[in-house]
């Protein structure tokens, strides 16, 4: 596993982290990702992790009037993209993802997102990602997904 280019000073994956949450409520604040408002929580250095609070909002809802299905396949991507970004500091586009709906969302849920690493090849990573309701602990949806590896060997990210 050639993962030498991962952060592991949790400073370092925080203010990556923040810099998300910065660009997501200013320069991105009208594309998906900042309409979501994502609230970028907290990292765990050990388990490659990094933590996102969702709160389901009016647009995100389908007509049944709970959270699209699109919607929750959006908040693992972000998760897992996330945890990318704040490890690595380069962005890196998804090659494909796979999600298990379990339960559903209802407005002004709070959904903690977790995005994990699971192993940082030269080619792919391979990621996984799950949202659990925080006032209930049910587990919403689950996914794994790969993402290209876009960093050279040095951790930035390739031309």
């Amino acid at each position: 596993m050639a993962n030498s280019f991962l952060l592991t000073d949790k400073e370092a994956v925080m203010r990556n982290l923040k810099k998300i949450e910065e660009e997501n409520s200013s320069i991105h604040s009208d594309r998906v990702n900042g309409l979501m408002a994502a609230d970028y929580v907290d990292c765990d250095i050990d388990a490659r992790t990094v933590t996102i609070e969702f709160q389901v909002k009016p647009w995100e809802l389908n007509r049944a009037g709970v959270l699209h299905g699109g919607v929750i396949c959006t908040m693992l991507d972000h998760a897992a993209g996330a945890a990318l970004i704040a490890f690595t500091g380069g962005w890196c586009p998804t090659v494909d993802i796979d999600v298990r709906f379990i339960s559903f969302g209802n407005l002004g849920d709070v959904l903690i997102g977790t995005g994990r690493i699971v192993t940082a090849g030269r080619r792919i990573f391979h990621m996984e990602s799950s949202l659990v309701d925080k006032a209930t602990s049910k587990l919403v949806a689950t996914s794994t997904s790969t993402y290209l590896n876009m960093l050279d060997k040095s951790g930035n990210q390739k031309e």
